[in-house]
């Protein structure tokens, strides 16, 4: 089990995303990810948060599975 300090959270300004569905889709496919703990998605901002474990994966891969469902995403 990973203790909280362990968590790291990322912000990603996300272009593209509009409505509920894609927001849906987006928290889907995120929390298949190993390490992924928690996503939310502010759809006002176009914004994903992101807690997950740094051990496990990076940031990086989070932003090439946002780009492989379609959206283009940048880091705040």
């Amino acid at each position: 089990m990973v203790a909280d300090r362990d968590i790291a959270h990322r912000a990603i300004r996300v272009g593209g995303l509009r409505g509920a569905g894609g927001a849906r889709e987006i928290e889907h496919n995120l929390l298949q990810v190993d390490g992924v703990r928690e996503v939310s998605v502010a759809l006002d901002e176009g914004l994903v948060s992101v807690a997950y474990d740094p051990s496990v994966v990076s940031p990086a891969y989070l932003r090439r599975v946002l780009n492989s469902l379609g959206y283009s995403p940048y880091v705040r």
